[in-house]
């Protein structure tokens, strides 16, 4: 099973349109969105309805009040201002989940319970597996959930005999994104030809770099600056990333993601023939 894994500098450069055309060019095959934080593919791929599973990936703070003998400390310390006098408790949507608020009460009566961080599920969509998951809102440890999605993910594509996993990342280089690298094939990395287009990718390429992957670029919207794609280009063979494609710009794209549709699944459009084409290199290099 080859893992390909689509990331980008920033939101909204392209990538989970390029992922959705992935999955439907790599039918059947287990897609996951690893964008746990503004998960969307799902809006393209539509799968079936399914159980979500909770996740606990962290833990709150809570004052036991039967052996709490009020004497102030835990406020003290608390630099998050989530300590709560007369009786003591402790704001849940405040507490950072430090520790140091039970490391200092001399009672005790500090505790720290598990919280719903999220919830992830696996599903059928029209082009073969699908896995999604959503962290709840300012909830932290975004990384273990990819990890834990990723891992099912893998247990599907093992027992569904899938040749490709496609993984749709998540933005910038933190650590949803390196909870995702272990493992994979390949990289794609969608830029656009901008100045802050090419740094970012920079930053991902050194990424890449340091962890010994092997990755591609794939430029969205060439067209609208040549010159700087030029320079995209030219940072990427420095790096000794291969060049999947150039995709032009394309108001074909607004129209087949607002019928919820992957480019080229409903009408052609020259976008869709470009992202096809970088499919087609990248299998190529795959099956080397």
């Amino acid at each position: 099973m080859k893992q390909v894994l689509i990331l980008s500098g920033k939101g909204g450069t392209g990538k989970t349109t390029v992922a959705g055309v992935f999955s439907r060019l790599a039918a059947a095959c287990v897609t996951a969105d690893c964008d746990v934080d503004a998960a969307d593919l799902h809006i393209i791929l539509s799968p079936e309805l399914s159980e979500r599973k909770k996740y606990y990936g962290g833990k709150k703070a809570a004052i036991d009040a039967a052996k709490c003998v009020s004497c102030g400390r835990c406020r003290e310390v608390c630099r998050f201002e989530a300590v709560s006098a007369e009786p003591y408790t402790i704001d849940p949507h405040s507490c950072d989940g430090c520790g140091v608020c039970a490391w200092n009460c001399p009672a005790g009566a500090v505790t720290f319970k598990e919280i719903l961080s999220g919830t992830w599920m696996v599903s059928s969509s029209r082009f073969g597996v699908f896995a999604g998951a959503r962290l709840e809102p300012a909830e932290e440890n975004s990384g273990k959930l990819v990890a834990t999605l990723k891992t099912e993910a893998g247990k599907a594509a093992e027992a569904a005999g899938a040749k490709y996993l496609i993984l749709d990342g998540s933005p910038g280089i933190g650590c949803p994104v390196l909870a995702s690298l272990g493992g994979v094939s390949a990289v794609v990395i969608v830029a656009e030809p901008t100045v802050s287009g090419r740094h970012d990718f920079i930053r991902l390429a050194e990424l890449l770099k340091q962890q010994g992957l092997k990755g591609f670029l794939l430029v969205n919207k060439y067209d609208l600056n040549l010159e700087e794609t030029g320079r995209l280009e030219a940072a990427a063979a420095g790096f000794g990333f291969g060049l999947l494609g150039r995709v032009a710009f394309d108001a074909g794209v607004i129209k087949a993601l607002l019928a919820r549709r992957t480019l080229g699944e409903a009408a052609a459009c020259p976008a869709a023939g470009d992202v096809e084409a970088a499919w087609s290199r990248l299998r190529a290099e795959l099956e080397k």
